[in-house]
């Protein structure tokens, strides 16, 4: 019976959901839940950063060969920052002009190839009709190809 009761479906009830939906007290109520759920989550962390706190210094105190490190000036901080950005983007242009450059050599190659295909194609007798010895030699060529590609 009691597998029957929970695949039974609840009836929906018409004024639960209105008044969860339009009430202005069932609004202030929930806002009022959520807040109190923000404090209390806040109230926790403050006391775990407390503790870790402690911890860090009772660990510092534990530790005699431990040195605080020197800060850089803000100034010397910023140019060295700036260098950094400076260099990074000196790598980045120079990664690009490459990337452009070998675009530029795959696109002449590819179209070098596509003029002495169609160079080839195009070729005609005196009556118009298409030079066949060309077809069979791209053909041929195409072949090689594919054969050198595959024992490789």
């Amino acid at each position: 019976m009691s597998s029957n009761s929970s695949n039974t479906k609840t009836p929906f009830d018409k004024k639960k959901w209105r008044t969860k939906k339009y009430s202005k007290k069932q609004k202030i109520q929930e806002w009022d839940e959520r807040r109190k759920k923000a404090v209390i989550k806040k109230y926790f962390k403050e006391l775990n950063e407390s503790n870790s706190l402690k911890m860090t210094k009772t660990r510092s105190n534990n530790d005699l060969s431990h040195q605080p490190t020197k800060r850089l000036n803000p100034y010397k901080e910023a140019q060295e920052r700036y260098k950094q950005i400076q260099e990074d983007k000196k790598t980045r242009r120079l990664e690009a002009l490459k990337r452009k450059e070998e675009i530029r050599q795959a696109m002449e190659e590819y179209n070098k190839k596509k003029r002495y295909k169609n160079k080839k194609l195009s070729k005609k007798t005196r009556k118009g009709q298409p030079v066949m010895k060309e077809r069979l030699e791209l053909l041929l060529e195409k072949i090689e190809a594919d054969v050198c590609n595959n024992t490789s």
